[in-house]
């Protein structure tokens, strides 16, 4: 009697894994487009390259930890009728057709295991008429992917006139929803997106990874196709000269991390540091203080600008060409925003405190010692213009 139940009880949770799990593939967007003819794909680059000044910080290891030339994975936007996209609870990726498309994650961050895996059952399917584009990213609460990559695909799908009836994009941050309105999205056509959401729609729509080297890079640097972040800047751009900003800014600005999210790498000796920069005539700004299109105005007007590392300076893509960014480095060493600046032909300095081994064991997240001040009264003394 005991061996009877024991087998109706695997054979019941057999039976319930069977209704409550939804079977997902890792597949290329080639395979994607075998298994789903009725998809199209369009490519949207080839081969792109990038070719920047080298890093300037620690050139004797430049090429290993944030090389400077390289390529960029290929660009696909996918159109697919009557198709889904579910965005996964927890990692943040999209699956389409329960499927996840290899080409639309970053830095090879992939955290599913085998060709094929299981997730909770998709059941609350939501059918949208007509066109639907989804743009996403693992990290769209950091402003600088928010930046990068979710705008980054939304430029992609402008640069090739790609329309749509609606929007589905990550909403949940009051960024997000400045920057959508600065781009001049109407807020009727957007859907949030949100975990467990899944959408099926005459059509889907969704681009590939804007971001992804061909090269394997650690979390040293960030990189950027120039042209599509240039198209970001220039949407922002436009979008907030057309707003009506009365703020009056300082063409010498410093950048607070007093405001940083969960107190990521907050200075301690933040007050000692701007006090040697405020007789110069620098003025001190926490940038969460400011609607986006007065950020983007503060940068957009600012001669020199002086901010440690961290995702408020994504927003120097505003500057004008040959604006002074002046990068203090702590223990996180990140090329991303000297890269971004050379795109956009900013004169960089650096002022540093990291060494080479933190290169190798410097967390984002950690919390950072005082940052000396001699090094700081060292480079000014070397800038007397400043």
């Amino acid at each position: 009697m005991q061996n009877h139940l024991t087998k109706i009880w695997v054979l019941c949770f057999i039976i319930v894994s069977q209704i409550y799990t939804t079977r997902i593939k890792q597949v290329s967007v080639f395979d994607f487009i075998k298994e789903f003819p009725q998809a199209t794909c369009l490519q949207c680059t080839h081969k792109y390259s990038f070719n920047m000044t080298p890093y300037p910080l620690y050139p004797q290891v430049d090429q290993n930890f944030f090389p400077s030339k390289g390529f960029f994975t290929d660009m696909f936007i996918m159109q697919v009728p009557q198709g889904t996209a579910y965005l996964h609870d927890g990692s943040g990726d999209v699956f389409l057709n329960n499927c996840f498309i290899k080409e639309t994650q970053i830095k090879d961050m992939n955290y599913f295991a085998g060709p094929e895996f299981d997730i909770a059952d998709i059941s609350n399917i939501v059918t949208i008429p007509g066109r639907v584009a989804v743009i996403s990213h693992i990290f769209p609460e950091c402003y600088g992917h928010w930046i990068f990559d979710v705008l980054g695909q939304l430029a992609l799908l402008e640069k090739h006139n790609i329309e749509y009836d609606y929007l589905c994009v990550p909403y949940h941050t009051k960024y997000m929803k400045e920057a959508l309105d600065l781009w001049g999205i109407d807020r009727n056509k957007i859907i949030p997106l949100s975990q467990k959401l899944c959408i099926q729609a005459d059509t889907i729509i969704m681009p590939t990874s804007v971001t992804q080297t061909e090269i394997r890079v650690g979390k040293n640097a960030n990189y950027n196709v120039d042209f599509l972040l240039k198209h970001v800047s220039q949407k922002l751009l436009a979008g907030a000269m057309c707003s009506k900003n009365t703020h009056t800014f300082s063409e010498k600005v410093f950048i607070s991390r007093k405001d940083a999210i969960r107190g990521r790498r907050v200075v301690s000796n933040e007050d000692e540091i701007f006090a040697l920069f405020e007789p110069l005539g620098f003025k001190r700004y926490e940038l969460t203080l400011l609607s986006l299109a007065q950020q983007i105005e503060l940068f957009n007007n600012a001669k020199t600008i002086v901010s440690f590392v961290g995702s408020g300076s994504t927003n120097i893509i505003f500057c004008k060409p040959g604006t002074h960014y002046i990068e203090i480095v702590q223990k996180m060493v990140d090329a991303t925003f000297f890269y971004v600046s050379d795109i956009f032909k900013l004169q960089y300095s650096f002022i540093n405190n990291s060494t080479i081994p933190d290169l190798l064991y410097g967390h984002q997240h950690s919390q950072e010692d005082p940052f000396p001040l001699d090094k700081i009264n060292f480079f000014l003394s070397q800038h007397p213009d400043l």
